[in-house]
C-alpha cells in the first residue's frame, strides 16, 4: 500500500521560490566530484548515441548482480495462475477469483462498478462465455499487499519497458534479458486482457483496479491463501459512463513501449500491443475523467499520462498527430495541448521540482520529447529537473538559481520521506537516459552524482546496510511484504523473522536525518512496491551501460531455500488410565514452497493390543470416541475417524484412521480421541498403552512425532510405520580423509589414481568420493571404489588431483591431493578429432523405489518433489513416476553438483496423449521455456527419450545448485510417466 505523493501537486517552481542552502558531501568527493558542487554551464550539445566517456567512474559494488536481483521482486509480486515457482519456490498461484468477477454483484460484494444498463449492452464483450462473470486476472500485486492499483501498475510497466528500450544491451550483457521480457509480457497480458473492445475495435471498457484497499489491508498472509469470500476483490472499469482517462492513458503508454521492445521478439504480439495502445489512447481522449483509487493513489490530473502515452505512440508510429496533442498552441502562442496544464505559453518557462513517478510523469515526457523536437526549451526543462534533483551536487547554469531538492546530511536526495529511495532511484534513471542522448560533461557529472546515490542505497550510508533486500551481507531484512513474511496468524509480528528473502526489493528509504527503521510494520521506511523497483531497475541498467567494473551476475540465483517438513503430526496425552487413553493429535500442513491448502490429509494412530490378547480379549474390546474435532467446530465438514483397522493382525498392531479428506487445510487441525477398552470376563481392566507404537514419543505436552504418520492422498509423506527402524540422529561429523593417494599410471591424456578407503563415524555411512582437478569438480565415484581414472587431460602437463570423502548426510572430508604429470603426445597418427569415449550417464532418479519417492530424495541423495497434480504429488507405478495434470502441477529434481562432464539432460518419458512437450515448461539454471522449444524430440504414448542439449539451451553444466524443474500450467491435461531422469 502506497499513499499519494505529498508533493506531487506542486510540480512546478518559478525562479522566485525559496533559496535552499546546500550540503557538502563526502560521498561526492569519494566519487571524484570534489568537495562541493559541479557547475558545467548550460550543457550545450546535440543528441547522441550511447558512448562510454573517457575517464568514466569505476564502481566498486556489484551493479550487475544488483540488476539481476532487482527483477526478482516482480516474481514475488506476480498475481494469478502464472508460471510461478520456477524463479521463487515460495510463490504459487493466487487470486483465482479474479478470473470470474461477478457482473451482477456490487463492488462491496466483490463485483464491479458497471451499471446494469452497461452490462446488458455489452455482456457479449465482457463475458462472451455467458457465465455472468468477467476475467481480469494476472498483473502484479502493488506492494506488500495484494491490490492491483491502476496508476502504479501502468507506471511500473511503462518505466520497466522504457528501461529495456534505452538499455537493452545491459540486460543482455548481464544475462537477464529473458527475465525482463517475461515480466513485461506479464504486465502486457494483464492490460490486454483487461481491455474490452467492440466488434469495431473500439474500447468500451478497461479494468484498471482490482481489490479494495481498505479490505485487502486487513489480511496479512501469503496471497496463495487469501480468500476472496472473506476479502472481496471488486473490479473497477473505465467506461464512457465512468471515465478514467488517466488510467487508460497510463496503460496505453505501457503497451506502446512494450510493442517497441518486443517487436523483434514477437512481431505479432507487438502489433497487438500497439493496436490496443492506440485504442486505449483514443478512448481516453474521448472520455476524460480521473479514475477510482480507493483513497490510496489519487491522481492530480490526466494531462501528464496522456502526454506520456502520446509521446510513445509517436515513437511507435511516427505519427506527428500525437505530438500535436501535446504541443499544440493557439494563434497567440498559448498551449492548447496537454502542456497547457503546466505551461501557459511558449513564452513561459517551467521548472520541474518533482521526479518521474506513478502520478507525475512529466520528467519522463520531457526526456523523450527533447530528443524528438531538439527544442532547447525541452532540453532545459529536462536538465534543470536533474540538476534540481541532485540537490546542488550538479549546479544550474545560472549562478543566481539556487533552487535544489533537500538532501540528508550524508548527501542523499530526499523528495519525500515516504519512499525516499523510490524517488531517488527514479532520478538516477532519468540521469542515465539524459546521458544517453546528451553525451556531455554535465551529463557525465549527473550520472556520477547518481552513483553516489546508488552507493548510498547499496550500503554506503550512516546506518550501514543496503536498502536492497538480499544485496550484500548487510541489508534490510524486514520489508513490509506479506508473502515474504509468511505469517500464518495474520500478524506482522509472527514470525519474528521473514520466512523468505524478498530478493532485490528496494525498501522505502531514509528520512532527512539519515534514519531508517528496518521493521516489518513500518510501511513508511520499509514499504516495497512495484513502482519503487521500476526506477531502480532502470538506473542499474544505465550503470551497467556507462560504467566499468560493474561486476557479474551470480550463477544459479537465487539459491534454493532449505527443504522443510511441510506435513507432520503432533501428539499429546490428555488422559491415561487402566480403561482408556485420550490423546490430542494435531495434523499440520505448513507448506511454504509454495504455501497451499491440501484436501487429502490423513494420519494414523497405531496401537498394540498384545496385553488384551494375553488376557483373552480381542480387538472387539476396543472402541474409539471423538471428544473434540476442530474441523467440525471451526471449519466446514468434519474429520472422518475410523478403526481400529488391522495393520499387522498377527502382531496385534492396529490403527485409528484420522481422515481430513475433502477439507481444505492449511496450518494445523486438532482432534481429540479416546481409545477405550472393555473389561474382561472377570471385570478386570487390561488396557496398557505403553506398548502402542504411536504412544512412544508423546507425553503431557504437544510433541512432533514420527510415530503418528501422515498421509497425503493416501501416500505416506511423514513419519515412521510400525516395524521400521528409528531415524538416525542428524550426522554432522565429516568422514576421515582418504589416505595414501598415489598415481598408478599416466598417459598423454589421462591419469589413473588409487587411495586407501576413508571411514565414517557419524552414523550415516560413506556415500561417495569426489574427485577434483586443479580444485574444480571432475567426477564422483561410489564409496566402495578406491580408484579411478581422470581423463581429457593435456599432454605433458602437471595436474593437482584431489580426492575427498562424502557421507550420506553430505558431510565432506578434507581433500587430499597428488600431482600427476601426463605423458608426451603420441608422435604417430593424429587422432585429435577422434570421437571421445562417452561418459557414463549420471542417473538423477530412476523411480525404482530406492530411495522411495515419498522420501523426497533422488538417486543423487538430493531433494526431489512434486505437487498440485490431480494425483497430488504423483504416484510411482511400475518403475515410473506418474503425474496426472490438468493445467497445473510442479515437479523438481535437485542435482546440486557440477555436471560439466555431461552435455545433455535426458528424460525417459511417455504421455497418455502424446505431444505433451508443448504443455510442459522446462527450467534449469535460469533457462525456462516450453519443452518443445528446447528439444527436437517428442513425447509419445510409449516410453522414449526427450533430450535437451544443455549448450544449445543456454544451460551452464558447471553452475552451482542445478535442478531440473517442470511445470504444467501451460494448459492441457494428460498423464505423464517419467521412467528416468539422467545426464549424458
Amino acid at each position: 500500500m502506497t499513499h499519494h505523493d505529498a508533493n506531487s501537486r506542486g510540480m512546478g517552481r518559478t525562479n522566485t521560490d525559496r533559496d535552499d542552502g546546500l550540503f557538502r558531501r563526502d560521498l561526492l568527493a569519494a566519487m571524484g566530484l570534489g568537495a562541493g558542487s559541479v557547475a558545467l554551464g548550460t550543457d550545450v550539445g546535440t543528441p547522441s548515441v550511447i558512448s562510454r566517456a573517457a575517464g568514466q567512474t569505476s564502481l566498486e559494488l556489484d551493479y550487475a548482480h544488483a540488476l539481476q536481483q532487482s527483477l526478482y521482486f516482480y516474481d514475488a509480486n506476480r498475481c494469478g495462475a502464472t508460471t510461478m515457482g520456477e524463479r521463487l519456490q515460495w510463490r504459487g498461484e493466487c487470486h483465482h477469483s479474479d478470473t470470474e468477477i461477478s457482473l451482477d454483484a456490487a463492488t462491496e460484494d466483490g463485483g464491479t462498478n458497471l451499471s446494469a444498463s452497461f452490462i446488458d449492452e455489452y455482456s457479449d464483450v465482457l463475458g462472451p462465455d455467458g457465465t455472468g462473470t468477467v476475467d481480469v486476472s494476472g498483473g502484479f500485486h502493488d506492494a506488500g499487499d495484494h491490490m492491483k492499483f491502476g496508476l502504479p501498475q501502468s507506471f511500473s510497466a511503462s518505466t520497466l519497458s522504457w528501461a529495456l528500450y534505452e538499455f537493452e544491451d545491459a540486460f543482455r550483457d548481464v544475462g537477464v534479458y529473458d527475465h525482463m521480457v517475461d515480466i513485461l509480457r506479464h504486465f502486457a497480458d494483464y492490460f490486454l486482457q483487461s481491455t474490452f473492445r467492440s466488434q469495431d475495435g473500439d474500447v468500451v471498457a478497461f479494468c484498471y483496479h482490482v481489490g479494495e484497499g481498505s479490505i485487502d489491508h486487513n489480511y496479512w498472509g501469503p496471497p496463495e491463501l487469501q480468500s476472496s469470500e472473506e476479502y472481496p476483490r471488486p473490479a473497477y472499469f473505465a467506461t464512457a459512463e465512468d471515465p478514467a482517462s488517466d488510467q487508460c492513458a497510463g496503460a496505453a503508454a505501457a503497451l506502446a513501449i512494450t510493442s517497441l521492445v518486443l517487436e523483434s521478439e514477437d512481431a505479432e504480439y507487438a502489433v497487438e500491443c500497439l493496436d490496443t495502445a492506440q485504442a486505449l489512447y483514443d478512448f481516453a481522449v474521448e472520455n476524460r475523467g480521473l479514475g477510482y483509487d480507493g483513497g490510496f493513489y489519487d491522481s492530480s490530473y490526466d494531462e501528464d499520462e496522456l502526454s506520456w502515452a502520446a509521446v510513445w505512440l509517436h515513437i511507435a508510429t511516427d505519427d506527428d498527430a500525437y505530438l500535436d496533442d501535446i504541443l499544440a498552441t493557439d494563434d497567440s502562442g498559448n498551449y492548447a495541448g496537454y502542456l497547457g496544464q503546466i505551461i501557459d505559453s511558449t513564452d513561459d518557462d517551467w521548472q520541474n521540482i518533482w521526479v518521474h513517478s506513478w502520478d507525475t510523469v512529466w520528467s519522463g515526457v520531457f526526456l523523450k520529447l527533447a530528443p524528438i523536437t531538439d527544442d532547447p526549451e525541452h532540453w532545459q526543462i529536462a536538465r534543470w529537473n536533474l540538476e534540481y534533483l541532485s540537490g546542488g551536487a550538479v549546479e544550474h547554469g545560472d549562478d543566481n538559481d539556487t533552487n535544489y531538492a533537500s538532501t540528508s546530511d550524508a548527501g542523499f536526495t530526499v523528495l519525500n520521506t515516504w519512499g525516499s529511495a523510490r524517488y531517488n532511484a527514479a532520478a538516477q534513471f532519468q540521469a542515465m537516459v539524459y546521458r544517453k542522448y546528451r553525451d556531455t560533461e554535465k551529463a557525465v557529472a549527473l550520472t556520477d552524482w547518481a552513483a553516489t546515490q546508488m552507493n548510498y542505497i547499496m550500503g554506503a550510508n550512516p546506518f550501514g546496510y543496503s536498502l536492497i533486500v538480499g544485496f550484500t551481507d548487510d541489508h534490510a531484512e524486514h520489508p513490509h511484504h506479506r508473502a515474504a513474511h509468511g505469517s500464518k496468524t495474520n500478524s506482522m509480528e509472527e514470525p519474528e523473522e521473514h520466512r523468505h528473502t524478498l530478493w532485490g526489493a528496494l525498501v522505502g528509504g531514509p528520512d532527512e536525518d539519515d534514519t531508517h527503521v528496518d521493521e516489518t510494520s513500518d510501511y513508511v521506511y520499509n514499504e516495497v512496491a512495484i513502482d519503487f523497483n521500476a526506477g531502480l531497475v532502470g538506473a542499474l541498467a544505465g550503470f551497467n551501460t556507462f560504467y566499468s567494473d560493474t561486476g557479474d551476475p551470480v550463477a544459479a540465483f537465487p539459491p534454493d531455500e532449505e527443504p522443510i517438513d511441510a506435513y507432520y503430526a503432533e501428539g499429546e496425552v490428555l488422559q491415561e488410565n487402566a480403561d482408556r487413553t485420550q490423546v490430542r493429535v494435531t495434523i499440520h500442513n505448513e507448506s511454504i514452497h509454495p504455501p497451499h491448502r491440501e484436501d487429502g490429509l490423513s494420519a494414523r494412530y497405531f496401537i498394540d493390543i498384545s496385553e488384551l490378547r494375553e488376557a483373552g480379549q480381542s480387538i472387539d474390546a476396543v472402541s474409539v470416541e471423538v471428544q473434540y474435532d476442530q474441523q467440525a467446530t471451526e471449519g466446514d465438514g468434519s474429520t472422518d475417524v475410523s478403526g481400529p483397522i488391522a495393520w499387522d493382525e498377527d502382531a496385534g498392531i492396529y490403527y485409528i484412521e484420522l481422515d481430513w479428506s475433502g477439507n481444505q487445510i492449511y496450518g494445523a487441525r486438532e482432534i481429540q480421541i479416546s481409545m477405550i477398552a472393555e473389561q474382561d470376563d472377570n471385570w478386570e481392566s487390561n488396557w496398557d498403552p505403553s506398548n502402542d507404537p504411536s504412544f512412544q514419543d508423546i507425553g503431557e505436552e504437544a510433541t512432533v512425532t514420527e510415530a503418528i504418520p501422515v498421509y497425503l492422498d493416501g501416500e505416506l509423506v511423514y513419519g515412521q510405520l510400525p516395524g521400521e527402524s528409528e531415524s538416525e540422529p542428524d550426522d554432522t561429523t565429516a568422514p576421515t580423509a582418504p589416505s595414501n593417494l598415489f598415481v598408478v599410471e599416466t598417459t598423454a591424456s589421462s591419469a589413473e589414481i588409487e587411495w586407501e578407503a576413508a571411514s565414517d563415524e557419524g552414523g550415516s555411512g560413506l556415500d561417495h568420493y569426489t574427485i577434483s582437478v586443479a580444485g574444480d569438480f571432475d567426477q564422483q565415484v561410489e564409496a566402495e571404489t578406491t580408484g579411478t581414472t581422470v581423463e581429457e587431460l593435456d599432454a605433458e602437463t602437471t595436474y593437482e588431483i584431489g580426492v575427498s570423502a562424502v557421507d550420506a548426510a553430505g558431510n565432506e572430508s578434507d581433500t587430499v591431493t597428488v600431482e600427476a604429470t601426463t605423458d608426451e603426445a603420441d608422435d604417430g597418427e593424429d587422432d585429435s578429432d577422434d570421437e571421445e569415449s562417452p561418459t557414463d550417464a549420471l542417473v538423477v532418479n530412476d523411480y525404482d523405489g530406492d530411495p522411495a519417492w515419498s522420501s523426497n530424495r533422488n538417486d543423487l541423495g538430493q531433494w526431489c518433489g512434486a505437487g498440485s497434480f490431480e494425483n497430488g504429488s504423483g504416484d510411482v507405478e511400475d518403475g515410473a513416476l506418474v503425474l496426472e495434470y490438468d493445467n497445473g502441477g510442479w515437479y523438481q529434481e535437485q542435482i546440486n553438483q557440477a555436471v560439466d562432464d555431461y552435455s545433455s539432460v535426458v528424460l525417459e518419458v511417455s504421455g497418455a496423449n502424446g505431444g505433451e512437450e508443448s504443455e510442459i515448461r522446462f527450467a534449469m539454471d535460469g533457462v525456462s521455456d516450453l519443452l518443445a522449444n528446447l528439444t527436437d524430440d517428442s513425447i509419445g504414448a510409449s516410453a522414449g527419450e526427450v533430450r535437451i542439449d544443455m549448450e544449445s539451451a543456454g544451460i551452464d553444466p558447471a553452475a552451482q545448485g542445478l535442478a531440473v524443474r517442470l511445470n504444467f500450467w501451460q494448459g492441457g491435461n494428460s498423464t505423464l510417466e517419467i521412467k528416468e531422469v539422467r545426464l549424458e
